[in-house]
This record gives C-alpha cells, structure tokens and sequence, in this order.
C-alpha cells in the first residue's frame, strides 16, 4: 500500500546524515548515506496529513501534549507493547537523549557513577562525560557468529560501588541489535533495584523487533522495577519523525517522576514541539498500518545485505538483527584499522557509523542504516564489491 522503493534525496535541506555526500559531490541518484539512524522513507500519509491540517490552522503557539495526545500515547504502548499506563505518568520531552540529559542531573552528582554496556550509542558516553559523572562501562560479550550477551558478573560489581546512580539501559540495544530477553532484564533489575541504582531505559527502537522476538518494556516487568526506572520513548525511530524533536518520559513511579519534572523545568518547562505533538498523536492513532508493511521491508533488506556480505565477503560477521533497522556487522577480517577502514569506505561513497564511534569495543565494525530503498543498498554493496576487490582485500 505504501511507497518503500523511491529515494527522496535531502540535499541542501541541512539533513545532518546527507551533509557529508553533499559535500563529496557525488551525484549518484541512488546513492544514499547509511549512517544516522533516521529513515530515507516519507513517513506514514496520515502523519502528513494531519500535519497539514495543523500547518493551515496557522497558529503556533505553546504546545502541551492534552488528553487526545496522551490517550493515543497509552492506547499504542497497551496494543503494542501489552503496557497498560496512566498519562499521568507521561512527561513530554524534545527527544529521548534529552531525557537522557534530564535523568543525569536529577538523579546523580558530579563524579558519580553511570553503567553504560558499550559498543553502544555514543551520545550515552557523551551525556555522562559533559555533565562531570563517571563512566562506568560494563561491556557486551560478543560470542561466536555475532550475537552479544550481557556480563552480569562485570554488572553485579559494578551497582554495588557506592558511587553508582544510574543505569543506560539500550533496549532493543543500539548498535549491536539484540532485543534483550525478560530473563535478562529482571537480572538487570534485580542487581539495580537492590543496590539502589535507577534505570534510565532507552526503548526508542521498542517497534522494531523481529519475530520470532518480543520486545519487553523494563518498566512492565513488575511493581518494584517500575517503581525504579524511567522509560524514553518516541515516535521518532517508528514514523521518521526525528526532525520533529517530540519524546516521551514514562515514570510510574511519582516521586521519581517529580524530580525529573523539577529538572525540567530549569530547560523548557513542560512545553513541547506543536508538530512534533500533532505528528506523534497521528501515528499512534493511525500509522499502525505504514509500520507494519515496514517492518517487512527492513527485514527483507536485512536478509539481502547479509546474504550479499555471505557471498561477497565470508569473513565478515554479521550479528543477527533481532530488533532495530541497523545492521552491526564485523569488518575487521579486511585487515584494515579503524582509521583505514573509514577512510575505504569513504572512498567508495559509503557513508556508514564507524564501529568505534560506539566504543573502542566497536572499532573494525560498521554500522549500516537499513531504512532505505532496497537500490540504495544494493549501490552500497556493489560499490563496497568493487572497492575490496580494487584494493585486492582478503575476503
């Protein structure tokens, strides 16, 4: 029913993820960056539409998300997540890293320690270094054929020193594709809960999750880890809605909620984006259908990129994608460093995540955007072909 094959070039309209082949010059018409993680899809025609409707209403004024926003909110986390919530747990925010921000001066001082489970989205390393705290990483297991875990006993060690507040929870895990299992994550809240670490969970990939996985929202698994957590979540992954900046802070428990809202409003008080407000509302009220039918085409690019790298390029492993729409996959069988394997792909017109910008765990990987026109990925892989064969690569 929708349109998952035409590529929409954002050259010149300030796209942060295209101003790098913007600047290289090159003029492919199906060459794509494959780096930042938004989508090269125009979002869901309810979404634009409604969208239209508030453009022409003509007044933008102070934007609060009301009880048609915040009933649409609960209404999609209860049918597609099984997480029944109050709106009044529901705190607006421009975007879950600003959550992120919100959570780590609320609830934790200058030199404190906060867990982070690289290779992981690297703002979480950021936020916690330009606000003074700690990093405290606790990194995945790789195993063999790609699939990480996580190191429970490193973790265990780690809540337990007096200087730990806070726990980043990347949950499906950003970049390495995990959809973390209920198991595991009642581990996690056990070791966090009894040692009086808070859980900041970053759930903003939660409706890409491929079967046969589920997708398990922290805060569901019972009373008391609800009581001791946070959940950030958009619209903005599900419906390519990023440059809108609408997030949502889920807190059940009120005390905790009350402290974030504190911190709030030292940066922006409890107002939102009127689009990003209107665009969100329209997707949880009638974008279900656009979702579902992309849900197919991630997998189906999935499929085809890790057949081309089987073929093409044995040695590289990749980790299985049980959730999100970002292959992780494993490069350093090339024989190239960090540095150099960057400066090959560029050379190629491939603009990808470097694995170390994730950690020094992620150095040798690559990150690729799998939200695109299934040409686009096809232009990457012959051109990434070419090159290792130009190049005389190992294989």
């Amino acid at each position: 029913m929708y349109d998952f094959t035409t590529l929409r070039p954002r050259r010149d309209m300030g796209a942060e993820k295209w101003l790098g082949l913007e600047r290289s010059g090159c003029a492919d018409p199906n060459l794509a960056p494959l780096s930042v993680a938004d989508m090269e899809f125009r979002t869901a025609p309810e979404i634009t539409a409604a969208l239209k409707e508030a453009a022409d209403f003509g007044v933008y004024g102070y934007t609060i998300g009301d009880h048609r926003y915040r009933d649409a909110v609960c209404a999609w986390m209860d049918r597609r997540h099984g997480w029944l919530i109050e709106p009044t747990w529901i705190l607006q925010t421009f975007g879950v890293v600003h959550g992120i921000n919100l959570a780590v001066h609320a609830l934790t001082s200058p030199g404190d320690g906060v867990i982070i489970q690289p290779p992981v989205y690297h703002p979480f390393q950021a936020v916690i270094e330009a606000t003074g705290r700690t990093v405290r990483p606790n990194p995945l297991v790789r195993l063999e054929g790609g699939r990480y875990e996580m190191d429970f006993e490193g973790l265990e060690k780690l809540v337990k020193e007096p200087a730990t507040k806070l726990m980043l929870l990347c949950s499906p895990h950003n970049p390495v594709g995990r959809v973390w299992t209920k198991e595991e994550l009642s581990r996690v809240a056990k070791l966090c809960r009894d040692n009086g670490v808070v859980v900041y969970a970053d759930e903003i990939h939660f409706d890409f999750v491929h079967a046969p996985h589920v997708h398990t929202v922290f805060a569901s698994l019972d009373q008391d880890t609800a009581r001791n957590c946070i959940v950030g979540t958009a619209a903005s992954k599900s419906f390519n809605l990023a440059g809108l900046a609408t997030a949502n802070l889920i807190i059940p428990d009120p005390d905790l909620r009350e402290r974030i809202r504190r911190q709030a409003t030292g940066y922006t008080g409890e107002y939102n984006s009127y689009f990003g407000t209107v665009a969100t509302r329209a997707a949880y009220e009638s974008g279900e259908g656009w979702l579902d039918e992309l849900l197919g085409v991630i997998w189906g690019n999935y499929k085809y990129c890790k057949a081309f790298l089987a073929e093409k390029f044995p040695s590289v492993v990749v980790s299985p994608l049980e959730g999100t729409y970002l292959l992780w996959a494993d490069f350093r069988s090339l024989g190239l460093g960090a540095e150099e394997l960057e400066r090959f792909m560029l050379e190629q017109g491939l603009f990808l995540s470097e694995g170390y910008h994730f950690g020094s765990q992620g150095a040798g990987f690559e990150r690729i955007n799998l939200a695109c026109p299934r040409a686009c990925l096809e232009n990457a892989m012959e051109r990434l072909d070419r090159g290792a064969a130009k190049l005389r690569l190992p294989r």
